[in-house]
This record gives structure tokens, C-alpha cells and sequence, in this order.
């Protein structure tokens, strides 16, 4: 009988396990990049945000012309479709120097915002190209 119960507790168990697993919105994207040419800079916005997601962008940078990286960002959050609507910047400048530093990473849990853009400041002499890749994750409860 006892081994019953706790083959019946661990099957239930299991198929809660896999039910939360199933309930997930997942959508990504693979932005067009973005070109620094020595110290100048450019902008990348994201795809509109309607919801509570949980938002992860991986910036990877690519050699043009020269030989370095380096290049600093820093994001900025809207509520309004209008563009011409302040933005407001979310956290301090971070700087990227290799393509697999640990800066070049940002996420944001239950963001609201409607919109999220990066704006890139280059470092260097050198000319690079910068490509987001975004994922926006939504909880089946939210």
C-alpha cells in the first residue's frame, strides 16, 4: 500500500513538473546590427513589449574595420507608442571589451514598459558592428 502512495505522489509529481514547463510564451528575436564607426554611435530599438515579459539581450559584437571591440551602451525604457515621449535610462553605462564579456548582457524580470532601446557609443577608432539577440519570455500566469 505505502509503495503505492508514493508511486502514485511521485507520478503526480512529475506531470506538475512538465505542466509548468509547457505553459510558456517564448519569443526571439535576431535584430539587424548596428554600426559604430569610431566613436560615433547608433541606436537599436526592440519590438514593442505588450505585456509582463521577462526580457534577456545578448549584444554581440563584430569586428569591421580595425582590431578591438570596444564599444559602451546603455538602455532606455518608454511607456508611449510616441516617439517624441522622454525616455528613460535604466541603468549606468556598461562597456564592452571582448565578444563574450559578461556586460554585453542585460535582462529585465516582469518588465511593463511598452518600449526598450539601446544606444551605442563606440571606443575606439576602430569600426564594429553590433547584433542584438532578444528574448522576451512570458509566464502562462501572468
Amino acid at each position: 500500500m505505502m509503495k503505492k502512495l508514493i508511486t502514485l505522489i511521485l507520478c503526480l509529481f512529475v506531470v506538475l513538473a512538465i505542466d509548468a514547463q509547457r505553459g510558456q510564451t517564448v519569443i526571439k528575436y535576431k535584430m539587424d546590427a548596428a554600426t559604430v564607426y569610431g566613436t560615433s554611435g547608433d541606436t537599436t530599438e526592440l519590438p514593442l513589449i505588450h505585456g509582463e515579459y521577462d526580457v534577456s539581450v545578448q549584444l554581440w559584437p563584430a569586428i569591421v574595420q580595425g582590431d578591438s571591440l570596444n564599444f559602451s551602451f546603455y538602455p532606455q525604457l518608454s511607456a508611449s507608442y510616441d516617439n517624441a515621449t522622454a525616455w528613460t535610462t535604466t541603468s549606468a553605462v556598461d562597456s564592452v571589451d571582448t565578444a563574450t564579456d559578461a556586460d554585453g548582457i542585460i535582462w529585465y524580470a516582469d518588465m511593463k514598459p511598452l518600449r526598450l532601446r539601446l544606444i551605442y557609443t563606440g571606443l575606439s577608432t576602430d569600426t564594429i558592428s553590433i547584433t542584438p539577440y532578444v528574448v522576451y519570455k512570458k509566464h502562462r500566469n501572468e
